[in-house]
């Protein structure tokens, strides 16, 4: 499935994305930087191997957001905050550990009654 936040490459526009470093040494830095704002990515070439990538502000922000996210990257927000819910549910049915030498009735007693949160252990199925 295509990323909807990339339009399609052109060979023409992905040879435009490489900048030889020696544009750099010329001091043609804020040049490549007003293309990164207008064109997009730039790819630093030296001796014709990629060194590094400048990117603009706003495609850095929404990979860093990307990044933090634990499951899927493709994932909408309304999904990653359900799923952070779920994980919370689930840490507060968690019973702190007893000792292990207590006997069955000790543990009980400490754990209390164990309700079920049948929508946690099919999501965990799910996952599993």
């Amino acid at each position: 499935m295509p990323n909807p936040n990339y339009d399609n490459v052109t060979a023409a526009k992905l040879l435009n994305a490489f900048v030889p470093i020696s544009r750099l040494n010329k001091g043609e830095a804020g040049k490549i930087i007003e293309e990164v704002k207008k064109e997009g990515i730039r790819v630093i070439v030296k001796n014709n191997v990629p060194e590094c990538v400048i990117i603009n502000v706003e495609e850095y922000d929404r990979f860093v957001a990307l990044a933090s996210r634990t499951i899927r990257i493709d994932q909408t927000e309304e999904e990653e905050e359900k799923r952070k819910a779920f994980i919370q549910r689930i840490r507060q049915n968690v019973a702190e550990p007893v000792s292990a030498v207590a006997d069955r009735k000790t543990v009980m007693d400490q754990i209390g009654p164990l309700g079920i949160d049948e929508e946690a252990v099919n999501e965990l199925r799910r996952l599993g």
